[in-house]
């Protein structure tokens, strides 16, 4: 059985615009929140977190040692492996554990959290526009959002 999904509420704004009325309706998800702020919770994340970290550290360094040395604007190939590979583990995470427990905790915001970068991906970006490679740095952000959002919603992708 998949995890349950969350209670989802309708909220409906109405707003003018120049005399005319407008309306709008947004889906808003809200969150029972099962896993509450305890030092169980905390260590989860925390031991998660360290082994996410670490294992991004070794993919980056393996596939930093099988090629020529690190050029400041080159594309970082070890970085956008690494978010993509997290993304898709996300996905399947979001598919098959449930939100807001101890195990998502653990698996989802410490090892698939601390694995993926976002802050690599912002120094390699300004490193690129450094380099005077802003059109590559531009291409790599775009296929960095573009594959990683599509890699999530593949695997978690819910056959009905």
């Amino acid at each position: 059985m998949g995890p349950s999904r969350p209670t989802v509420w309708s909220v409906v704004v109405r707003m003018r615009c120049e005399g005319h009325a407008v309306w709008y309706e947004r889906c808003v998800q809200v969150f029972d929140r099962a896993a509450p702020f305890t030092p169980a919770v905390v260590a989860a994340v925390a031991v998660g977190g360290a082994i996410g970290a670490t294992g991004r550290w070794f993919a980056a360094w393996v596939m930093d040692s099988s090629t020529s040395d690190h050029q400041l604007g080159a594309w970082p190939w070890a970085t956008l492996i690494v978010n993509i590979v997290g993304c898709v583990l996300i996905g399947f995470a979001a598919r098959h554990i449930e939100r807001d427990t101890t195990t998502w905790a653990f698996t989802v915001t410490g090892v698939l959290g601390g694995f993926t970068t976002f802050s690599a991906l912002a120094v390699e970006l300004n490193d690129m526009a450094d380099a005077e490679r802003l059109p590559l740095a531009v291409l790599y952000g775009a296929v960095t959002l573009t594959v990683g959002v599509a890699a999530t919603a593949i695997a978690d992708w819910r056959h009905t």
